[in-house]
């Protein structure tokens, strides 16, 4: 097998023997055919290359006897002549140059996939395939061509290490890279990438000024606008410097949406709202909030809605649920669905938002976040540029959240209700089943799920059932569905304070409480108390029901058979009895005085 190597001394080998080519001449007419393997070769280039300017009389005789000359050497069929020219044959097998383009190709593709570290690997044998500096004797554009193609190499295995975080294995290396190349810019990003990394800030500093000295003396020119961010990222003291001339990568367009509901009802006009928000312009990215009690059917709302805009986000649409408390978990699933391997993906929160932001900038994505705890959570979600859309759900209102449409569902009315559950049963419900259930979707698909399972009942059946506040919860419960659980994980996420307020709230009748009630519910003064009440309104466990002089508070009849369920004991429910009497006697006592 015949073996053409141009990477280094030009040699021509059978069967791994090295193989005399002759003359200076015979071997720059071959180094020009196997450089142009497979393609014609003019000519008139050839005579150019071997005489220049002044080619002798007999230059066309010369070239064709090089030629018989070459093809007595290698075989007949290996050079075909072309009415322009000549053409070697030779397999990709056969030409180092061709394995070593093949081998950048391929690390290309598997850095663009996320397997950076074999595609660093795939590079280093790239660069192995060189056996010393470019033979002389050959034609000065290949041999350029040639140093141009290992410093492209070298330069995209220097990038893959440094994705993989070896910067400091690197700054020897690239310093003397730099120093044979003072004008290669790629070099430098390199070995400043690699110094503020390993906190060496001043010296990374003192190569772009260096590198920028060098460019306005030699050529007049001011180095690149990349190279420019790389330095002033640098002076911030960002702690993820990244490359500043990243390898390609495959576009990801993640596709994440639960399927949108096939019962959904209701809210339609809710949807179209919040559909010209999200795809209106504007100079910064649509935030909408959509809060309310749990069992509402937020989520469900906000992926319908997600489902009616995706078209206008067709970089992707991504998915993920905080659980309350977990940002980072979303932050590097975001990341990867973007394409960014799991091994770089940075540990820190903030250097997973800032990465990204960056991701994000430029593209069409629509980010949903579900079940955010506080604006804390959400912030770090929010890209910094137009083009993209965040959705967020929470059953806080997160008023604290700058620049968000806020929006709070509401309960459905009794039309909504039945319709909802006629559409899962297939039947229409009963007037007490409505009641019941209290125009919480949670409920009412619950409702609908135990009719299904049990097509013996009718709805009055269930709505007996679900008559005594004492068992209510435990009648709406099946599979995965749960209210009581729902409410539980609401009250979990309370502060002390508010959970004693809440519970206790629940041993009253029914009738809104005042801020001088709550007071005595948590021997504590009104201010403080009336502050516990709106922050219980914020969690949408509570509403002001009464806007009277004083402002009421109330609780959704579900939402009550939870939180009597949360005393203690017999003695906090009989405390509670007796510091709500103390309390309205003293009330009545001073307005019987005031008059």
């Amino acid at each position: 097998m015949w073996f053409f190597r141009l990477l280094g001394p030009f040699r021509l080998e059978s069967d791994g023997t090295e193989i005399a080519v002759g003359t200076p001449q015979t071997r720059t007419v071959l180094a020009l055919l196997v450089w142009h393997a497979n393609e014609v070769v003019p000519l008139s280039r050839m005579i150019d290359e071997l005489w220049g300017a002044r080619p002798p009389s007999s230059a066309k005789v010369q070239l064709q006897g090089i030629i018989s000359r070459l093809r007595r050497l290698l075989g007949r069929e290996r050079i075909t002549t072309t009415p322009t020219g000549y053409v070697l044959h030779a397999t990709t097998a056969e030409l180092d140059v061709e394995l070593v383009r093949a081998d950048l190709a391929r690390a290309r593709s598997l850095i663009a996939d996320g397997e950076v570290a074999l595609g660093a690997s795939t590079l280093r044998a790239a660069l192995g395939r060189w056996d010393g500096p470019v033979d002389p004797p050959l034609v000065e554009s290949v041999a350029c061509r040639l140093d141009e193609l290992r410093m492209t190499v070298l330069e995209e295995r220097i990038d893959a290490e440094l994705l993989l975080g070896g910067d400091a294995d690197l700054i020897g290396e690239l310093t003397a890279v730099v120093a044979e190349h003072p004008l290669r810019e790629r070099f430098r990003a390199q070995l400043m990438t690699a110094l503020a990394r390993r906190g060496r800030v001043s010296e990374a500093l003192d190569v772009f000024h260096s590198f920028r000295r060098t460019m306005v003396a030699e050529l007049g020119v001011e180095p690149s606008a990349r190279l420019c961010s790389l330095h002033t990222r640098i002076l911030r003291g960002e702690q993820d410097t990244r490359p500043a001339f990243p390898m390609p990568r495959k576009a990801h367009r993640p596709r994440q949406l639960p399927p949108a509901l096939p019962d959904f009802v209701s809210r339609a006009d809710l949807l179209t709202e919040l559909s010209d928000v999200l795809t209106g312009a504007g100079t910064r990215p649509p935030l909408v909030v959509v809060s309310g009690t749990a069992g509402l059917g937020k989520t469900s709302f906000v992926v319908q809605l997600a489902h009616h805009v995706r078209e206008r986000f067709p970089d992707g649409q991504l998915f993920a649920s905080l659980r309350g408390d977990d940002t980072m978990a979303a932050l590097r699933q975001f990341v990867r669905a973007l394409g960014v391997p799991a091994d770089l993906v940075p540990s820190a929160e903030d250097e997973c938002s800032a990465l990204l932001r960056d991701l994000l900038a430029g593209r069409e994505v629509l980010l949903v976040v579900d079940n955010a705890g506080d604006a804390g959570q959400v912030r770090p979600f929010v890209p910094a540029e137009p083009g993209c859309a965040v959705l967020v759900t929470s059953r806080r209102s997160l008023t604290e959240l700058e620049g968000a449409r806020l929006v709070r569902l509401c309960l459905f009315d009794a039309a909504e209700s039945a319709e909802l559950l006629t559409r899962i049963t297939g039947a229409p419900p009963g007037e007490a089943l409505v009641a019941r259930c209290g125009g919480l979707p949670l409920a009412l698909r619950i409702a609908g799920a135990l009719l299904l399972d049990r097509p013996h009942w009718t709805s009055d059946d269930l709505a007996a059932r679900l008559s005594d506040e004492r068992t209510r919860l435990d009648w709406l419960e099946a599979g995965d569905l749960d209210v009581r659980a729902s409410f539980n994980a609401s009250y979990r996420q309370l502060p002390a304070p508010h959970q004693t307020l809440f519970r206790r709230m629940g041993l009253l009748p029914a009738a809104p409480v005042p801020g001088w009630l709550a007071a005595a519910l948590l021997d504590t003064g009104q201010d403080h108390a009336e502050r516990v009440l709106e922050d219980l309104v914020s969690w949408h466990l509570v509403s002001a029901v009464d806007r009277g002089p004083t402002i009421r508070y109330g609780m959704h009849d579900l939402v009550r058979c939870f939180s009597v369920e949360q005393a203690e004991t017999e003695q906090e429910r009989d405390a509670v009895i007796t510091r709500a009497r103390a309390a309205i006697a003293r009330v009545a006592a001073f307005s019987t005085a005031a008059r």
